[in-house]
């Protein structure tokens, strides 16, 4: 049982590294070395103890970094046809792309409308839709880096970073077909099926007073 134990602690530690969201590899990495120094401490290996006991020291201290920093978003839009940093960031990003929006091909877009979530003014996020009339918003992708994959990007455009959609006439967000893993992230962040199109999940957004601050 021992043995199996320090196993599982090790397959920890390296699944870890293998993370590309910072927050859960240091979870995990922090994890992974508490089960090796409480294995290391059973077995009286005191140095293998110590190196683990100093590693979940560090993963605490950024973990607590992590938590206590407060990130600025704001959102850029962009022109479809800019060549040069959109273009860039479909290219290098078009594989991840379609793992999560398989059907999604910019160039066959009519009128695509396209928007950069920023993270401390850095590109983290690209959000492409298309004015479907009626006040709806047809979201054609909605993609952020692997390595800002916490939510907190995705959290902050549906909750408080639609305003300028509003002031634009849009009244909802519609997503069509999307995979079970992307249906459970539209519902985390508000989205709940349609009573009219089977196929589409609908996001009403805010308005008048319950309309987001872009400040928040």
């Amino acid at each position: 049982m021992l043995e199996l134990f320090g196993y599982a602690a090790s397959v920890i530690t390296a699944l870890s590294l293998m993370m590309s969201n910072i927050w859960k590899l240091r979870w995990l990495n922090m994890t992974g070395s508490a089960m090796l120094m409480v294995y290391a401490v059973t077995l009286r290996a005191w140095p293998v103890a110590a190196v683990n006991a100093f590693i979940v020291v560090v993963d605490m201290y950024y973990i607590w970094q992590l938590s206590s920093k407060r990130d600025l978003f704001s959102l850029m839009e962009v022109p479809p046809q800019d060549k040069t940093f959109l273009k860039t960031f479909l290219e290098l990003y078009r594989e991840d792309m379609h793992k999560y929006f398989p059907s999604f091909d910019f160039a066959a877009l009519k009128d695509p409308h396209c928007v950069f979530i920023l993270r401390n003014l850095m590109p983290v996020g690209l959000f492409v839709y298309e004015n479907e009339g009626n006040a709806t918003a047809s979201i054609r992708l909605d993609y952020v880096i692997p390595s800002y994959r916490d939510l907190s990007s995705a959290r902050f455009f549906y909750n408080t970073g639609y305003s300028s959609f509003i002031k634009a006439g849009f009244r909802e967000f519609v997503l069509r077909n999307p995979s079970p893993v992307h249906a459970k992230y539209a519902a985390r962040m508000g989205f709940s099926p349609s009573a009219v199109d089977p196929a589409a999940w609908v996001k009403p957004l805010a308005s008048g007073k319950d309309a987001p601050n872009p400040a928040c």
